[in-house]
């Protein structure tokens, strides 16, 4: 068995991931991942990341854990460092919502806030903190780290494989491009899925979304962005409208963010 198989066995034995599909109109799915430990999909990539790195000895129990985030993937890091018994410092913009914040706080993380909404500002100060100290920080780098990507590679697209045989078209958001690159990975290695990726037009902020393509830190998508066929804009009015669609007719509360 490899490192990531038995990595993800582990991480459905701390319950996360085998999430259930949700029929939404006929032939369209949305995976449940609410329904994972901690709330969001990024517990899948922060559970490989930071067990990856314990495995092979990259980091120890005396480490901390330093991660930039606009939200969910800072709740996983530090919810999974609590796990772990590791101790955890998250970096966000100030424009994150208080509800995170006070999350985050709850789950034991020193807590930094950056100023804006900008998660470029984040990632720079983690990257600062790093170096001050590099054998007592650990960066998880998320948006280069392709762990990112392999977390939805071995798990997130083997289960849906597990239950829709011909998966036609993969819809998903862009923030580090590691959910949407990993399941199409899978998929297309077993199949015939065209996958469309979702990001923010330049006139909107969607939490957990961005664009990529004006990042310099952007590189798990420079590696796999040949398994993304199309990449969409959105505009946040219409996240927003989605999200009263779900709740309306599916009874299903999500916040006005698609995917991760």
């Amino acid at each position: 068995m490899s490192i990531e198989n038995d990595i993800a066995s582990e991480m459905y034995s701390f319950g996360i991931g085998n999430t259930p599909l949700i029929k939404l109109d006929d032939n369209l799915y949305a995976k449940a991942e609410f329904c994972n430990k901690f709330g969001s999909i990024k517990s899948r990539a922060a559970f490989f990341m930071i067990d990856y790195a314990l495995k092979t000895g990259i980091i120890n129990r005396d480490t901390i854990i330093v991660e930039a985030s606009s939200g969910n993937t800072g709740i996983a890091v530090a919810g999974i460092s609590n796990l772990f018994g590791l101790k955890s410092k998250i970096i966000i913009p100030e424009g994150a919502s208080n509800g995170t914040k006070d999350y985050l706080k709850s789950l034991g993380s020193d807590l930094i806030l950056t100023k804006g909404n900008s998660t470029e500002a984040s990632i720079e100060y983690a990257r600062s903190i790093v170096e001050s100290d590099p054998g007592r920080y650990f960066r998880l780098n998320q948006h280069g780290n392709d762990l990112n990507s392999d977390a939805h590679y071995y798990t997130t697209a083997p289960e849906i494989k597990n239950e829709i045989i011909n998966v036609d078209f993969l819809v998903a958001g862009i923030g580090t491009g590691g959910t949407i690159t990993g399941i199409s990975r899978y998929l297309k290695e077993n199949g015939n899925t065209k996958t469309v990726g979702i990001i923010p037009d330049s006139g909107s902020h969607i939490f957990g979304l961005r664009n990529p393509f004006i990042s310099n830190n952007k590189g798990i998508l420079d590696k796999y962005m040949k398994y993304i066929d199309d990449v969409k804009e959105l505009n946040e009015k219409y996240a927003y409208y989605g999200v009263r669609e779900l709740m309306d007719k599916q009874r299903l509360f999500c916040r006005p963010l698609i995917g991760c």
